[in-house]
């Protein structure tokens, strides 16, 4: 058996539930914020969560996935200091999940969508339309 074979759809698999479980983190704290909303950090990050959920949806069914992806990727490295109250210190472990979602999103700017995705679907459709 060979592991390549199964990459593709490994890969659509990973973006996939990357995309439902951005889905399913930013809803609920966007309807229940942990900060104040008098907070002044609290425009950023209600402005990060509505990135997430966007962001987070195009990924789950593969549309322009690399831009999103990547959009996604430099909002949690934005929002990584927002975690730290008083300076910026070790990672927490809370803040540590930022720091592995921005590489999972870097990973898919670099490897596209996959196989099951409506990226891969245009880009078929793309080819069945050029003129030969």
């Amino acid at each position: 058996m060979k592991p390549e074979k199964y990459s593709q759809h490994m890969l659509g698999l990973m973006r996939i539930v990357c995309g439902l479980t951005y889905l399913y983190c930013s809803i609920p704290t966007l309807v229940h914020p942990p900060v104040a909303t008098d907070h002044p950090a609290f425009l950023i990050y209600w402005a990060s969560r509505w990135v997430q959920i966007f962001a987070g949806a195009l990924i789950l069914v593969g549309l322009f996935t690399r831009v999103a992806a990547f959009v996604l990727s430099v909002n949690f490295l934005v929002m990584f200091p927002y975690w730290y109250q008083s300076g910026f210190y070790w990672p927490t472990t809370e803040a540590t999940g930022f720091l592995l979602a921005s590489v999972v999103c870097m990973y898919l700017v670099t490897a596209g969508a996959g196989r099951w995705s409506l990226d891969a679907l245009r880009a078929e459709l793309a080819s069945h339309l050029q003129p030969r």
